[in-house]
């Protein structure tokens, strides 16, 4: 069994560092976006299928897909398109449908005002006020990605999500689904969550007292669920 880790905008692969499924004897796969980490700006136009395609391009499966806000989306996107690689997903703090005039302005914004000026919008937007006055390494963390990002890059991402429209397509999706809502999610509201799931052919939702960056903040709770999840699938595999 292998869990495949797809990560939020801004992030890389080593965000699967606060999924720590280890004790239970399954591997975390993590692939990084393009443009992010240390992987060069993409062509102009590219799209979530787009990145659905490349994984899809390179990994056997199948997987237990979890995918956080944007790679949430991406992890949709994969399951309706290559379902031979899916075997479950859990969709956490995500969307079916990219807001389009909303990421043009927040693409815009990050050209006009780089990485470093979009800083403290994001990060209120991703954790609570407690979560950031923490101190927690997971807030360096997440400061240290976003200010290495290349600006277009980053507007690239946001104009890709504002492509991405799955919403009448989710009763395609057959596989075991967890969606996993937080409360104080500032970027999904919770209602948004709640009608994922209502939608998806067998789903299950999780609610957690957590913001934007579930996994990162309320990383125990977060990969509390997701072993439920795998439970739940295996018991499903029986």
């Amino acid at each position: 069994m292998t869990v495949l880790f797809l990560h939020p905008v801004g992030l890389d692969r080593d965000a699967a560092r606060f999924l720590d499924l280890g004790d239970v004897g399954v591997g975390v796969h993590a692939i990084t976006f393009p443009g992010h980490g240390d992987r060069r700006r993409a062509r102009p136009g590219l799209t979530l299928d787009d990145m659905a395609d490349e994984i899809a391009g390179h990994a056997t499966g199948p997987f237990d897909v979890v995918g956080a806000s944007l790679g949430g989306m991406v992890a949709m996107h994969l399951a309706l398109d290559h379902p031979g690689l899916v075997r479950s997903l859990v969709l956490a703090c995500t969307t079916p449908d990219g807001v389009t005039d909303v990421m043009e302005a927040r693409a815009a914004a990050t050209e006009e005002r780089g990485s470093a000026g979009m800083l403290d919008d994001t990060m209120t937007r991703w954790f609570t006020a407690d979560g950031l006055a923490s101190g927690a390494p997971y807030l360096d963390h997440a400061r240290e990605r976003l200010l290495a990002m290349d600006p277009g890059a980053l507007a690239d991402t946001w104009r890709a999500i504002g492509t991405h429209h799955v919403l009448d397509r989710l009763g395609e999706i057959s596989v075991p689904t967890t969606c996993i809502a937080g409360r104080v999610d500032a970027s999904t509201p919770l209602d948004v969550m709640r009608d994922l799931d209502a939608r998806l052919p067998k789903s299950r939702l999780v609610e957690l007292d957590a913001p934007h960056m579930a996994f990162m903040e309320n990383a125990d709770e977060f990969t509390a669920a997701v072993r439920t999840h795998l439970e739940w699938v295996g018991g499903e595999n029986q």
